[in-house]
């Protein structure tokens, strides 16, 4: 049994023909932006490495497609936020469409048609997830949804974090949604791994939750952007022969992160029923315990 699902907002490039009448796009501009805003090659490797073996048993962790560009609707907000001017407030990251395209083109839209796009782009979107998680709350007492995006190895015109060079990984958390140990384990697997992450840095933020879970303390949510250049030839838009090691690197990351949800739901479970007395704090994993301990001596 999984307690995780993982979501893919960003690896579709359909767009409806009234929503591309409306945007107006030269074939030229709808492959820049494409290129820049979406990662087909990511979506494979995700559903590659969510297919694991415990106790001899086969079980895929379920994986949500947006299925529709984010140039028609951004069903996280985080480009929409990458995109947005200084001035604006982008806090809290919500649904929205982008207010410009990469190259700097306005995308003015009335106040009726962002309601109607966002009901019939993101909504179904976050309703997916939504029942995916109730699925698997009926059997686990602890869920995480994991979002997952990708950037270039090069700072590009439109972004606003421009240092270089950039690391091989970026994990989001976000207060209130993301336990800080599980950001920490994370980070300390791909470390295992010969992988230089960053906690929200390049990409900042990730963890994101639709607004029927997010309340829920027994959904928590992580978030995960690679760099194309782990597996993508950025020139080519061919995948490298290094792709199969990030299969195997995130499905390690995945079953190790599925490990620790098991034991925080034991542990939640033995003090519901143990008796009300003062025991010592509980000692975390040693495998969070050593992140932590790597994180001081760095």
């Amino acid at each position: 049994m999984t307690r995780m699902i993982l979501n893919l907002p960003y690896t579709s490039s359909a767009v409806p023909p009234p929503v591309a009448r409306r945007l107006a796009l030269s074939p030229e501009e709808w492959q820049l932006e494409h290129w820049r805003l979406i990662d087909p090659h990511l979506g494979e490797i995700v559903r590659e490495a969510a297919c694991f073996e415990r106790r001899k048993v086969k079980t895929d962790h379920p994986v949500i497609v947006y299925p529709l560009s984010p140039l028609v609707a951004d069903p996280w907000g985080l480009w929409a936020a990458e995109l947005a001017d200084g001035s604006e407030d982008a806090s809290p990251r919500r649904p929205a469409v982008l207010p410009r395209t990469t190259a700097g083109r306005p995308l003015a839209w009335p106040e009726k048609d962002i309601e109607l796009i966002l009901g019939r782009s993101v909504v179904p979107f976050h309703q997916e997830i939504t029942a995916a998680a109730r699925r698997l709350l009926d059997e686990a007492p602890l869920v995480l949804v994991v979002t997952l995006r990708s950037y270039g190895a090069m700072p590009l015109p439109f972004e606003k974090s421009r240092k270089y060079p950039r690391p091989q990984a970026a994990i989001g958390s976000q207060p209130g949604l993301t336990p800080q140990g599980l950001a920490e384990l994370a980070g300390s697997v791909l470390r295992s791994c010969r992988w230089w992450p960053e906690l929200n840095w390049p990409q900042a933020e990730g963890a994101c939750l639709p607004e029927e879970l997010a309340g829920n303390p027994r959904v928590r949510a992580l978030g995960l952007s690679l760099c194309r250049g782990l597996y993508l030839d950025e020139r080519t838009g061919h995948r490298k022969s290094s792709a199969p090691g990030v299969v195997r690197v995130l499905r390690i990351l995945f079953n190790l992160l599925d490990q620790e949800l098991d034991r925080v739901a034991r542990l939640r479970l033995d003090r519901a029923l143990a008796p009300r007395i003062k025991k010592p704090p509980p000692i975390p994993s040693p495998v969070i315990k050593a992140a932590r301990l790597q994180g001081r001596t760095e």
